[in-house]
């Protein structure tokens, strides 16, 4: 197959993905790519996950426990899609911002936690700036943050000791939220600058994923590429994290090269791994051509090729 023919078959598929090929693969206009956005809460996987929501608002009667069908991951995987935010996504990120927010500056879902945990505020930071929750404690919590940093960049989800063998899973979720939150709060991003750049650093002194030390990777899980990825962490998600900062760095090509090797001989990618736990419902299969792998790494692989 060649890309014309990759491209009509991501085009056959959900308007979740098709509002992204026509964006990040075509280069279509603003009108014909909202178009397509707007059709995710009324058609196919968008719709279905919009269907399952209780009348409070929630997903499952559960906030954050019940993965993957809590109203946090729900409402990721919603903005994964790139819904539009509406009155129903609106009533979820209520749900989860009063009954999360602790303190003006953490999110603690349960009133039984004793220690932060950087990785569900970081999470559910993104989750509301990404679906433009208005509430000025969200400020709170993306300030905490910055000062939870560690020195050398990352961040741990909490202080205990052990904390640090999911450094790479924390500081990612951290950088994403700080990033959606820049996007709806252009005007706060100078007091993230340096915050962002040290946990860039932190993963791009590691070219992602390798221990500096002996040149290995630190995770191979890590190599596995999968979607819905939650709040796990892989290559892939960090390389579209960069792509979308448009920051193109030498550290990036061992990385870039392992997802190049990835594309089969039909120029696809399979679905190489699945986060076990329950679900609505399955899109793809493990071990099979993946319409969502093969968008991210297509628009990864074309954005590094592009880049000076």
């Amino acid at each position: 197959m060649n890309r014309e023919e990759i491209i009509d078959w991501l085009l056959s598929s959900d308007p979740s993905i098709r509002w992204q090929v026509k964006k990040y693969l075509l280069n279509e206009t603003d009108e014909a790519i909202h178009d397509e956005r707007l059709r995710i809460d009324s058609e196919g996987w968008g719709k279905k996950i919009l269907s399952f929501q209780d009348e409070d608002g929630k997903w499952s009667g559960q906030l954050y426990n019940g993965k993957w069908t809590s109203t946090t991951y729900t409402l990721l995987l919603l903005a994964n899609f790139g819904i539009i935010p509406n009155s129903k996504t609106e009533k979820a990120c209520h749900q989860l911002f009063i009954n999360g927010v602790y303190n003006d500056e953490e999110i603690r879902f349960s009133s039984k936690q004793k220690l932060r945990d950087n990785g569900v505020t970081g999470l559910v930071l993104g989750i509301l700036s990404y679906f433009e929750f208005d509430d000025i404690r969200i400020h709170g919590i993306a300030d905490y943050l910055v000062r939870s940093q560690n020195a050398d960049g990352s961040w741990f989800f909490d202080d205990k000791e052990g904390a640090e063998i999911y450094s790479f899973e924390t500081t990612m979720i951290v950088l994403k939220g700080l990033f959606e939150y820049k996007k709806r709060y252009p005007e706060r991003s100078r007091n993230l600058i340096e915050a962002e750049k040290k946990g860039q650093a932190f993963l791009l002194n590691h070219h992602l994923f390798l221990n500096i030390e002996t040149n290995l990777p630190i995770n191979k899980k890590w190599l596995k590429i999968s979607f819905p990825y939650y709040w796990f962490y892989d290559i892939l998600v960090a390389l579209d994290y960069f792509r979308e900062l448009n920051l193109n760095e030498d550290r990036l090509k061992t990385a870039i090269e392992i997802i190049r090797n990835k594309q089969k001989k039909d120029y696809k990618w399979n679905l190489e791994n699945k986060h076990s736990g329950k679900t609505f419902f399955e899109m793809e299969q493990v071990g099979k051509p993946s319409r969502w792998n093969t968008l991210r790494c297509l628009r990864v692989i074309e954005w590094w090729n592009k880049s000076p």
